[in-house]
Parts: structure tokens; C-alpha cells; sequence
């Protein structure tokens, strides 16, 4: 029977679906980002040089209308661009820079996706609004001193309080932690090590006082910040997603970064190829341009080479995200989204990392400043193999799930 259907079936060269074009409405899209990168880069260049934040992101991508491009169109500014879209905009931001790009994954991707996901309609109209339109900043509260790759043993804790929840307790290493208007924060209940649970706190509530991380080794142009909660007063409304479900909060907002850590370093990837291959065209060495150099065209070979794996790992992520966001209910596709989404963000990271390192080579001395771009992305890219899965858990987690769930390590 099968062999008569095949026989029977359309030529075969008319059967290949696959597709490696970007629609008319995506290109719109990704002119309007790169646009907005146009004028981002003078003022990061400044800023980076200055080791300062960069004050005008905000408002650059705010009026670009892009500070909700993939939540509904329901909320305010919101845009509804599926995945895909969303990581070819994170991909062309990326080439400004991993400080730019992580904005917008505290901001969007931990935390406004995370609040669409598991908010209430109510939550959701209160803040998604004002978040797409830039009149409100938001951050991921998650990781801790002492909590980091294992967010099941974080110390933050909470307990009720009347009409309030009251937490203490500290957070570390949050993106936009210090110029976050409203935090996703994860605590346990007081006294005990499971029924973790997530929360929307406000900047302005009572007990809670952030500050901004300084002499970072990278990222000198975005914020990093501390949270510090001191019997913090959060209204009994506004805690996230079910009760208890806090490490399903975690885990999924986790799958969001992850995908945006992957389309940020693919850009850092083709920015480091364009200013190697401007610079071995133009330096002259041993009375000829470096890249008559065969050891210097093996540098850009495996850059080229990165490059491209590195945007298929992610591109077949974000599709399987966007099958999983439509079909949330099923659970072997979310698992298959989240290997592929962890497989993604552990290669591109580390490909964005040795394609820096790479450009600095080619470079040379001049590679060791930061005057030129390839320095910048060598210290700032170290981070994406730390945040978002560190490179072990994450190879942990592929294994697993190759080898099952009685492989798992820290079962």
C-alpha cells in the first residue's frame, strides 16, 4: 500500500517545504529595528568608552514601537510578533552590542512574556500596557548570592500579612535590576523549601530598595542590579500564576531568555564577521592585506561557519517555541522546544565568545581596545555562558534528555 502511494504520489522534486526566507511583513519589521540600532550604536559607542549606562535604548526603541513586539496587540503597544520575528529583531540588536540586547531580554522576554503567560486579565491590563509603551521598565528577579544555577534553593521568603504578602530577603544579578519599575521575584513560604511562588512588585513598595551593580567585567552600558526586601508589603493580588507554581513561572520565563540570549549572540556573531572582514581587507602586513593570510582566512572561516549553525540551532528553537505557544497544553512539544531552545543558547553563546576571541586575533593589538567593537563583545559575551543556564547545566539538561529522566543529576 505504502509502495502504491509513493508511486502514485507528485513528482519529487515539488515536495521540500522548508523554508529559509523571511516573509514582506518580517523584512517591514526588520528595517524598523534597523532603524533603531542606526541610532543606538553612535550613543552606545559613547557610552560604552565612558563605561555608563545607556539612558536613550529606552526611548529610541519606545519610539520605534518595539518595547512589545511579541505581546498581543490587546496591550497597549503591543505588536504580536511570534517568536521567529521576535529573534530576528534580538538577532540585529545583538549586533549593537550584548549590554543593548539584554535589556530587552529582562525587560520582554523574562518579563513581560512571563507576565502575558501566567498573569491574570487583570494583571495583564494593569501593567502589559504600560510596559509596551516604555512607561514601565521591567526585570526578572530570580537568581540569588547564593542561588544561582539551582533556583530551588533560593532564601527569599514570603509569608501573608492581612491584604499584603510580606517578603525578605535579597536578589543578585538582575537585568534592569536597579531601573526596573516592576519585578518578577520568586520567594518560598517562610520556613519552608517548596511551594515556591512568583509575585509582580512594584519599585515603589514599601520595603523594597534596589542598587546597581558596578565594576563589572562586561556590560558597562546596561543596568545589573541588587533587591533587597525588608518585610516588603506586596498586595495579595498580585501574585503570579497559580499558588505554588513558582518554579513552572521560573522554568518557562527561562525558556523565553534563553531563546533571546541565542538571537542576541548570533548577531554579536555577524558583527564580529563584518568588522573582521573590513579589517583583514584593509590591514596591510608583510607588504599585503591580512587577508591574503591563509592563517587569518581560517579565523573568518570559522567565524562563517559559526555564524550559520548557530542561526539554524536558533531559528528551528524560536519555530518550535512558536508551535509550543500555540499548543501550550502540549507538554512533548513544550519539551522539545525547551531542549532545542537550551541546545540553541549553549552553541550561539559560545560560538558569539570564540567569535569574539577570533576578531580580537585578527585584529591584534588593536583587538585589545575598546575603541574597536571586537574587545567589547569578547568581555560582554563571557556572560552569556553564565545567565539564562550556565554552559554545564545546560549540557546536562541536552543529555538528559537524550538519556532520560533517570540520568537527571540532582534527582
Amino acid at each position: 500500500m505504502q509502495q502504491e502511494q509513493f508511486r502514485e504520489s507528485k513528482e519529487l522534486s515539488s515536495l521540500s517545504v522548508m523554508n529559509f526566507e523571511i516573509s514582506d511583513e518580517q523584512k517591514l519589521i526588520l528595517d524598523v529595528v534597523d532603524e533603531a540600532c542606526k541610532k543606538i550604536r553612535p550613543i552606545e559607542d559613547k557610552c560604552y568608552l565612558e563605561r555608563k549606562f545607556n539612558d536613550r535604548v529606552l526611548p529610541i526603541f519606545k519610539e520605534a514601537h518595539l518595547l512589545g513586539l511579541p505581546i498581543s496587540r490587546k496591550y497597549g503597544d503591543g505588536q504580536g510578533a511570534d517568536a521567529l520575528t521576535y529573534a530576528l529583531a534580538l538577532e540585529r540588536i545583538g549586533q549593537e552590542g550584548t549590554g543593548v540586547r539584554t535589556f530587552l531580554s529582562g525587560h520582554t522576554s523574562l518579563g513581560q512574556l512571563t507576565l502575558q503567560k501566567w498573569g491574570s486579565e487583570e494583571q495583564k491590563e494593569q501593567y502589559l500596557p504600560k510596559t509596551t509603551r516604555g512607561e514601565i521598565i521591567m526585570a526578572f528577579g530570580l537568581t540569588e548570592s547564593t542561588a544561582g544555577s539551582d533556583p530551588a534553593s533560593l532564601k527569599t521568603s514570603f509569608e501573608p500579612s492581612g491584604n499584603y504578602f510580606h517578603l525578605n530577603g535579597s536578589k543578585a544579578w538582575i537585568s534592569n535590576g536597579s531601573i526596573a519599575d516592576l519585578h518578577v521575584v520568586f520567594a518560598y513560604p517562610k520556613g519552608k523549601s517548596e511551594g515556591m511562588c512568583a509575585f509582580l512588585v512594584e519599585k515603589s513598595s514599601e520595603g523594597l530598595e534596589a542598587s546597581a551593580i558596578k565594576d563589572k567585567l562586561g556590560l558597562p552600558t546596561s543596568d545589573t542590579g541588587l533587591l533587597y526586601f525588608s518585610d516588603c508589603k506586596v498586595p495579595k493580588e498580585n501574585m503570579l500564576g497559580p499558588p505554588g507554581k513558582g518554579l513552572s513561572v521560573a522554568y518557562s520565563a527561562l525558556m523565553s531568555g534563553r531563546l533571546s540570549v541565542a538571537a542576541g549572540c548570533v548577531g554579536v556573531i555577524e558583527d564580529c564577521l563584518k568588522e573582521t572582514l573590513s579589517y583583514a581587507q584593509q590591514r596591510v602586513q608583510h607588504k599585503k592585506k591580512i587577508g591574503k593570510h591563509q592563517l587569518v582566512q581560517r579565523e573568518l572561516a570559522k567565524i562563517s561557519v559559526d555564524l550559520e549553525t548557530s542561526k539554524l540551532l536558533t531559528y528551528k528553537a524560536a519555530l518550535l517555541k512558536s508551535k509550543s505557544d500555540i499548543k501550550p497544553e502540549d507538554a512533548e512539544l513544550r519539551n522539545d522546544a525547551d531542549w532545542m531552545i537550551a541546545q540553541a543558547k549553549y552553541y550561539a553563546a559560545n560560538a558569539s565568545f570564540r567569535a569574539a576571541d577570533r576578531a580580537v586575533q585578527v585584529f591584534g593589538a588593536n583587538g585589545f581596545s575598546f575603541e574597536n567593537r571586537p574587545a567589547r563583545h569578547l568581555v560582554d559575551t563571557r556572560v552569556c555562558r553564565i545567565y539564562e543556564g550556565t554552559d554545564q547545566i545546560l549540557e546536562q539538561k541536552i543529555a538528559v534528555k537524550l538519556l532520560g529522566n533517570e540520568y537527571e543529576a540532582f534527582s
